[in-house]
């Protein structure tokens, strides 16, 4: 007789348990998370990272129902889902984010360069990235950037041009962000770029 396989053993051994109500002894064993919900998102960091996406949507999804008062899970299902190409989704959990804590700041940026890239919105963006930004001393770079071409689609040029030279003073040692500002900067007609 040939023997049954390990995986339909342990099938059989945990039915008997439960058929014989030995379950209750052996249930927590079965039923309890051994991560904690911190561990779950750090897991799913680890997966994006990689570029498993839908691991890192998993992980990240546990790590939310596991404590539903994280924000930063909802904020990495919105990137994840942002770089599956999963716009609506994304936009979907940057609102859950915002919904439980509306001064996230990269909840609120995140969302408003979501709407800059489906070219979208962009007055709710403002909306929520000022919001967002309004108690913050010193505000980042990347969100004053995001402002700049916020206010410059919003047809604020002045406006515009205000935010991107402060997000300029603010990017010194990022010259990724600051080439980025100076590509905004150059759509506005403002050749000389960061001062």
């Amino acid at each position: 007789m040939k023997a049954p396989c390990p995986a339909i053993f342990a099938a059989i051994l945990i039915l008997s348990l439960i058929a014989s109500g030995c379950a209750s002894v052996y249930g927590p064993y079965f039923a309890e998370d051994p991560l904690t919900a911190e561990e779950h998102n750090n897991l799913g960091v680890i997966y994006e990272r990689e570029g498993k996406y839908d691991l890192a949507v998993r992980e990240y999804k546990r790590a939310a129902s596991a404590d539903r008062e994280l924000v930063v899970p909802l904020v990495n299902l919105g990137n994840v889902y942002q770089k599956k190409g999963e716009t609506e989704e994304a936009e979907k959990y940057y609102k859950k984010a915002l919904k439980k804590d509306r001064r996230n700041i990269e909840a609120a940026n995140n969302l408003a360069s979501l709407y800059i890239e489906t070219g979208e919105n962009y007055e709710e963006g403002l909306e929520v990235l000022l919001a967002a930004t309004e108690t913050k001393n010193p505000v980042p770079a990347y969100a004053l950037d995001t402002l700049g071409v916020l206010y410059f689609k919003t047809g604020n040029v002045e406006k515009a041009k205000e935010y991107l030279i402060e997000a300029c003073a603010k990017a010194s040692g990022d010259e990724k962000l600051k080439s980025e500002i100076n590509t905004h900067l150059a759509e506005m007609g403002d050749t000389a770029g960061c001062r």
